[in-house]
């Protein structure tokens, strides 16, 4: 029986997060039902190097064209990009590309494989995303606002699939006091930890306002900081609330399951403003599933995840004063926080293991292949 070609693309390994989560996937794939290949437009990265000591082939070419290129040109050097990968004869060219550019579904089509993009981000607005929504065979929707929302439209709706994301179950729920020793944060505080990149969207300032309201809490921002000026904006409103000895810019930090095991609450605070949101939050899934009480804005994304008053809080996003609140409704009920937080292990053991992420994904491939 020949086996299922699968193109799995991604821009890069450096500065793509969404690599690891790719490579999950395909390592969990049925390797007797597919053969998976990888492409990339820029090499390096130790997830590169990882994956290329596996074994698993790795394609190092162009795959889309660049915006500022007239639509004339567009599709002629997509119809010339597609030349280098026609020869591999692919069934299906999965993109991990979470723009909205729509010549790399050119040259998937031109190369003669199903086009499949993952939907992670929220915004819809621009031509290009339905026009790479129309071209592709199938979209994988991270998230039930999208499914009911814009991906619900007539002709997108048949070829959308619900894969939400999922999760190592392994990580380790054991307490540290370790990092708190190291960032010299006392015992008896409050440690309330943010993973997420510092970028705007994420809204760590109103984070930093909430904790600004809460006596004896510390906050550790980690999360590659992407936005100078908003990161130096993020420093001014500490020293503004007097929040210097409260307050840690850890960066990007490769021990993530260290913060979650020393932190006593974790917080998501996205902004909804933009139409920016979240797809599925890996974040938030990985603070569930070390059993740490969370705590997200209620935005798209997060609130699959976070059943208020069973597996968390919400709180409506930008608003300080109301998450201010949910903190100390953790501090004050600790038994409660507790309860919410074991609840939330058990939905994300249940819903978001990487077996079952990898499961969607071979089941959609599966039925897009029989139409």
């Amino acid at each position: 029986m020949e086996k299922i070609r699968i193109l799995f693309t991604i821009p890069n390994f450096l500065t793509a997060g969404s690599g690891r989560e790719m490579f999950n996937i395909i390592e969990r794939l049925d390797k007797d039902l597919f053969e998976p290949f990888i492409a990339v437009q820029q090499p390096g990265g130790d997830l590169y190097a990882e994956i290329q000591k596996k074994g698993y082939p790795v394609i190092t070419e162009q795959f889309s064209v660049d915006e500022r290129v007239p639509l004339p040109g567009k599709l002629m050097e997509s119809f010339f990009l597609a030349k280098k990968f026609r020869s591999y004869n692919f069934h299906i060219w999965q993109s991990f590309n979470w723009s909205s550019d729509y010549t790399e579904a050119l040259v998937a089509k031109f190369s003669g494989a199903r086009y499949v993009y993952v939907k992670k981000n929220m915004n819809w607005d621009r031509l290009a995303w339905k026009v790479k929504s129309y071209l592709s065979t199938a979209i994988v929707a991270r998230n039930s606002t999208l499914t009911n929302g814009p991906l619900s439209a007539s002709g997108l709706q048949r070829k959308t699939f619900f894969v939400p994301g999922g999760v190592s179950l392994n990580i380790s729920v054991t307490p540290s006091a370790r990092l708190r020793d190291r960032l010299c944060i006392p015992s008896d505080a409050t440690l309330i930890s943010c993973v997420a990149q510092v970028v705007r969207s994420k809204d760590q300032a109103t984070l930093i306002k909430a904790v600004s309201e809460i006596e004896n809490a510390y906050l550790v921002l980690a999360g590659a900081e992407r936005d100078a000026e908003y990161v130096k904006s993020l420093r001014d409103l500490v020293v503004l609330h007097k929040l210097e000895k409260r307050v840690v810019f850890m960066g990007a930090i490769a021990n993530v399951t260290e913060l979650l095991n020393a932190s006593d609450i974790f917080v998501l605070p996205t902004t909804n403003r933009g139409g920016h949101e979240e797809g599925c939050p890996v974040a938030l899934l990985e603070a569930m599933a070390a059993g740490v009480p969370c705590i997200a804005s209620n935005v798209a994304g997060s609130r699959d995840l976070i059943r208020s008053q069973q597996t968390g809080l919400l709180f409506k996003p930008e608003n300080a004063t109301e998450l201010a609140e949910c903190i100390r409704s953790y501090i004050d009920k600790p038994s409660e926080a507790k309860r919410f937080a074991d609840n939330a292990r058990k939905m994300v053991s249940k819903d978001h293991s990487l077996d079952k992420e990898a499961s969607g994904f071979s089941n959609m491939y599966l039925q897009i292949l029989k139409r």
